[in-house]
């Protein structure tokens, strides 16, 4: 065999083994074709939560990837409550954590320390009024309730499409009652819930029209209690009043401003204006609570105030916002003046 026909197999050998294993690894550096761009960076990117001021300039991070305390594998809910303390949920470790509003990591609950209390894949976490925790565990059905130290306190739920019942829970948030919403992919609606977990209302159907979802994901409250909803598949929000009745909706599939690729979690600031994440946008935008563009925050890309997979976001009583960023190794914080 001559040089040049052993140069052409070499190469079409290494055609076909990066065809058949899409991640090689070489001198620690990284080389093939990345069939599911997730994928990878679940293996090989950070992961964050980060803060930023409300202009977006970032301020601080926390966590880097691994399985002790204070770290992450895939964070995706995020939530803060009235003493500013933060809480994550990690789909791969199967945990809460709690950190101060710095980052400070102060205790968690779930894996390992107790392997069966939540599924192998939990989403949503948010906190009421009285500082309860709530975990929505998208593999049981189920919403958890916790104290603020992780007390398990009651549940409810289980699969079906009942009243009371889910298909592949989402999001969750509360209103100034402390009744609570629950979004469900599966069952594309929204329940409504009283502070014990019974049921009160739902609405919602699979379509394309005003009320109808397709690829429901995130639920959020104003201060006046009207609720919004977000569909990944349709690219836009929704505004309810608390019994369901639509009000209006905004947005289509795109990445001009008040365009969405995939839009996840949604918190209000103080002064009302509602925070999306854009994920395949890497992005937040914000509007009014009419739907008003205002502005965006962040772009694509590793350094400290941008995302790769941003995922959640929470708002304190100051109007500092945290985001989770499943790629990324820490959550962000940003201040909002």
């Amino acid at each position: 065999m001559n040089i040049k026909s052993c140069t052409y197999s070499l190469v079409l050998s290494s055609i076909i083994t990066a065809l058949l294993h899409p991640m090689i690894i070489i001198d620690k550096k990284v080389f093939g074709i990345f069939h599911d761009e997730y994928e990878q960076n679940k293996k090989f990117g950070k992961h964050y939560v980060q803060k930023f001021d409300s202009d977006g300039n970032f301020v601080t991070s926390w966590g880097v990837k691994g399985t002790g305390e204070g770290d992450f594998l895939h964070p995706h809910g995020i939530a803060v409550d009235s003493q500013g303390f933060v809480y994550v949920t990690d789909e791969e470790k199967h945990d809460v954590q709690k950190f101060d509003s710095n980052g400070s990591f102060i205790l968690s609950w779930g894996a390992p320390k107790d392997e069966n209390l939540f599924s192998k894949k939990i989403e949503d976490v948010n906190v009421d009024k009285d500082g309860n925790v709530f975990v929505v565990d998208y593999g049981n059905r189920k919403i958890l309730k916790f104290d603020n130290n992780g007390t398990l306190l009651s549940s409810f739920g289980g699969k079906g499409e009942g009243e009371g019942q889910f298909n592949r829970p989402w999001g969750i948030d509360f209103d100034s009652d402390n009744n609570i919403y629950v979004s469900e992919r599966g069952n594309h609606r929204i329940q409504k819930f009283d502070s014990e977990g019974s049921f009160i209302t739902t609405w919602g159907k699979h379509g394309e029209g005003n009320g109808e979802f397709s690829h429901l994901h995130a639920v959020s409250t104003d201060s006046k209690d009207n609720v919004y909803a977000n569909d990944e598949d349709h690219g836009n929000i929704q505004k309810f009043t608390n019994n369901g009745k639509f009000v209006k909706s905004w947005g289509k599939v795109g990445s001009e401003e008040g365009q969405f690729k995939e839009p996840h979690g949604m918190a209000f600031d103080s002064k009302d204006n509602l925070y999306v994440v854009d994920t395949q946008n890497n992005r937040i935008q914000v509007f009014s609570s009419d739907g008003k563009y205002i502005k965006s925050i962040g772009k694509k890309g590793t350094e400290p105030g941008e995302f790769l997979l941003v995922h959640d976001i929470a708002i304190d009583d100051k109007d500092n916002i945290y985001v989770a960023d499943s790629r990324h190794a820490h959550p962000n914080k940003i201040r909002v003046n």
